[in-house]
């Protein structure tokens, strides 16, 4: 700003023009410090939910079973391992992934058990199931070894998009056997292999474990009362994987932040060359709708808001209240004929919107990302 110009204002011209560069930073700051703490929140969230889901007796947000101890009894134990060789599809849109993956199952005691050919994919189907190698010792022990190919439903929580983290699971069960004549045991030799990648995500974790799930109902089964829960021992495979840079976040809002640039520039167009002066917002605008039915199109639909909807909001709001202060410097050139006052606030609120949309850009993606 030029300070030779702000000096000859006089003080009530310069109380009015801090007052709306103060109460436009509050609202943002406001407005961010809100968006900032609901990223964070869903965050922390979603890190104890995978923690929890990936611990025996943990409890996920939501999940209201009663089967939160291991099935006790004298029952067949099988120990359970997967090897995941590769993911095929991966759609946050679709709610979906599929991949292939080994799974082995290890156990003494009775040939005819043969947990493979009861084997169940929970939250999913299975698209080609083959037996690989079956291994029948003459001390009891029994070993067999399937690759299966299955498709998975997966709600992602789209809040962080696109910086965010995701854990993919395998959930595998006995179809036929409930924890009272068969459970899993999670086998140590589990893993994940090299080859597995996803693009635009790194696997950061891998685990696997064996806990209790209840179905509510007693499947009509004649030897359980009607109000019996049926519980099956299952076995969960996690592989925890997470944005690898910020590559496809400033890929989506590259025109938006081009949009705002363009705003923002309007301010130094004098509030008396009506065409410019507007023109320059106007098209900014239509840019940034532009850009968020863009962003939006990699998620599937939802009434929630996120990452993606806080950045767009900030865009649309910073662009149309530079429309609105447009308005006002033309109000006191053309009709107050005050252009000291008009240029004075054409520079504040430049600076003042160019520093809230800075702050908004970097506090959002640190929240989401951590």
């Amino acid at each position: 700003m030029d300070l030779k110009t702000w000096r000859q204002l006089a003080p009530e011209k310069k109380k009015f023009v801090i007052g709306i560069a103060v109460a436009v930073a509050v609202v943002y700051l406001i407005c961010i410090l809100l968006s900032v703490n609901v990223l964070r929140n869903n965050r922390v969230t979603a890190e104890l939910n995978h923690q929890a889901r990936m611990s025996s007796l943990g409890k996920e947000q939501g999940d209201s079973s009663s089967a939160l101890a291991a099935a006790a009894g004298n029952v067949p134990t099988v120990s359970v391992g997967t090897y995941v060789d590769g993911i095929d599809t991966f759609s946050i849109k679709d709610s979906s992934w599929s991949g292939t993956f080994y799974v082995w199952f290890r156990w003494t005691g009775d040939k005819a058990l043969d947990p493979g050919g009861k084997l169940v994919v929970v939250d999913g189907n299975i698209i080609k199931k083959e037996v690989l190698e079956e291994y029948h010792g003459d001390d009891g022990t029994h070993y067999q070894r399937l690759r299966v190919t299955a498709k998975f439903l997966k709600f992602f929580d789209t809040m962080r998009v696109p910086l965010e983290d995701h854990m993919l699971n395998i959930y595998l069960e006995d179809g036929a056997r409930d924890s009272t004549r068969l459970r899993y045991v999670a086998d140590a030799s589990s893993n994940v292999s090299s080859r597995v990648q996803i693009s635009g995500y790194k696997i950061t974790d891998k685990s696997s474990v064996v806990k209790p799930h209840a179905y509510r109902s007693s499947y009509g089964d004649p030897r359980v009362d009607a109000k019996t829960e049926k519980v099956f021992t299952q076995y969960i495979a996690g592989i925890n994987i997470a944005r690898s840079s910020a590559g496809v976040y400033n890929k989506i809002f590259l025109s938006l932040f081009a949009a705002l640039a363009l705003a923002l520039c309007s301010f130094y167009v004098k509030a008396s060359d009506v065409g410019p002066r507007f023109s320059l917002p106007s098209a900014a605008y239509f840019g940034a709708v532009a850009n968020s039915y863009v962003a939006n199109s990699i998620l599937p639909p939802s009434g929630s808001f996120g990452l993606v909807d806080y950045v767009a909001a900030f865009g649309l709001a910073t662009i149309a209240l530079s429309l609105i202060l447009a308005l006002l410097s033309n109000f006191i050139m053309v009709k107050k004929e005050d252009k000291a006052l008009s240029h004075a606030l054409d520079r504040m609120m430049f600076w003042v919107l160019l520093s809230s949309c800075v702050l908004a850009n970097i506090a959002l993606p640190w929240a989401a990302r951590g």
